[in-house]
Formats: C-alpha cells, sequence, structure tokens
C-alpha cells in the first residue's frame, strides 16, 4: 500500500460518561486528536475550547489540532497555542483582511499553520500563503450542519490541491473533514487527501464500545484503501 489515511477523531464526540477511557484508547491510535472550536456565531453551535486541549496537555501524546469554527479566531490563537495544540487552523473567510499576519502568528507562537476551506471557499485565494501552511482543511459537507450529505464535488478541490502541492514542490497534509463515513474514504484517498477527520457517523455510532466502534471504523478504511490500490 502506497500510504495509508491518518485518523483525526473530533475528541468532543468522546463520551463524557466514558469520557478518560475513550481518551486513553484513542490516544493510543489516532494520528491526530481533531479538537473542533465552535462559538455559535460562525457556526450556530457550541462546543469545547481552548481548557479542553489544556486538559489533555501532559495527559496525553497525540498532536492537538484546533479546528477554529470561530468568527474572529485571531482573539484565541494564543489561547490555543498555551493548550497545547500543534495545529491551528482557522478558516479561510475569517482571515481574509489579515491572513498572511494571521499565519505568521501561528507559526511564531511555535504552532504549525493550517487552514480550512468550506466547500464555496475557492482555493485561489489561499494559493499565495500555501509555503506557509502545513494543513489544509478541505470541509465536504458546510461546516455546522449535521447530518449532510457529502458534497461530490470537493474530490475535484482536493486533487486540484494535491497537484498545486506536487507542482510547487510542498508537503502540507490535506484532510477532508465532514459526514465521514466507510463510503467516502476511496474516493478521499483517490483524490489526495492525506487525513480524514472521524465523528459520530465514521466512529462513536459504529458500537457503544468505543474499542469495538474503532476496529469497525479501521476495518471499513483498511477495506477502502485496498480497493482503491487494486483498482
Amino acid at each position: 500500500m502506497e500510504k495509508r489515511l491518518l485518523l483525526a477523531p473530533s475528541m468532543g464526540c468522546c463520551d463524557l460518561f466514558d469520557f478518560a477511557r475513550q481518551v486513553e484508547f484513542i490516544d493510543g491510535r489516532a494520528d491526530f486528536f481533531h479538537i473542533d472550536i465552535k462559538d455559535g456565531n460562525y457556526v450556530k453551535t457550541y462546543s469545547i475550547g481552548p481548557d479542553f486541549m489544556a486538559a489533555l496537555k501532559g495527559r496525553t501524546t497525540t498532536p492537538m489540532d484546533a479546528h477554529l469554527m470561530v468568527r474572529h479566531p485571531q482573539w484565541i490563537i494564543e489561547e490555543c497555542a498555551r493548550a497545547g495544540a500543534t495545529y491551528i487552523t482557522p478558516h479561510t473567510d475569517c482571515i481574509e483582511s489579515d491572513a498572511f499576519v494571521t499565519i505568521n502568528r501561528i507559526i511564531s507562537l511555535g504552532c504549525k499553520a493550517g487552514v480550512a476551506l468550506n466547500p464555496a471557499a475557492p482555493l485561489e485565494g489561499i494559493r499565495h500563503y500555501l509555503p506557509l501552511l502545513s494543513k489544509v482543511t478541505v470541509m465536504i459537507v458546510d461546516a455546522g450542519y449535521a447530518g449532510q450529505r457529502v458534497i461530490e464535488q470537493m474530490y475535484d478541490k482536493i486533487r486540484t490541491l494535491a497537484d498545486w502541492r506536487r507542482q510547487m514542490g510542498l508537503d502540507f497534509l490535506i484532510e477532508a473533514d465532514g459526514s465521514m463515513n466507510g463510503d467516502v474514504y476511496r474516493p478521499l484517498y483517490e483524490a489526495g487527501a492525506d487525513v480524514v477527520v472521524l465523528g459520530p457517523p465514521a466512529l462513536w455510532n459504529k458500537d457503544a464500545d468505543i474499542e469495538r466502534a474503532w476496529d469497525v471504523m479501521q476495518g471499513e478504511v483498511n477495506s477502502a484503501l485496498r480497493d482503491a490500490v487494486r483498482s
């Protein structure tokens, strides 16, 4: 197999009544902790914040990615860095007026800079600062709305981004986020995605026990990649 998909469980989805066990189990298996931070403004829901990451810092070893679904990400970048974020990933439409300042600030704090693009956000808008990025997250559904179908045009968006990466000699990760499940791993992999974000449909809804749920999810990922390599 040429490569594998890196796994980034969305840690705010952990069962609060089984939280410690789930975190400990996932910490030994995930490639990243995906930390969705929502402000009730940019998206209509609220979630965990930098204090959640601070609670994990020192007790886990998996790199944390702060996905900032907030209208003014500049206000909490330093908090996220102090809380232990390895990656800080604001949305492109929230940093349009100060993208270089924001990205360079993230890097100056010792973190890796990412950006996230909603489905309607154009790729061309990030081309000039791609060399500064360690990760680009392509939302394959509109951010903040549960239960959506995957927008299949995003496979082409990922494919274009992978082409740019190759042409420009860059090495940022391409992450796909939204409505993840067994039927999308193969097209994402074939398009050029490196990382998939796992929410409840991809992981927690597979079984009430996190160990069995992980086995089911991992089996779906492995099967999809085997099929992709054989074709």
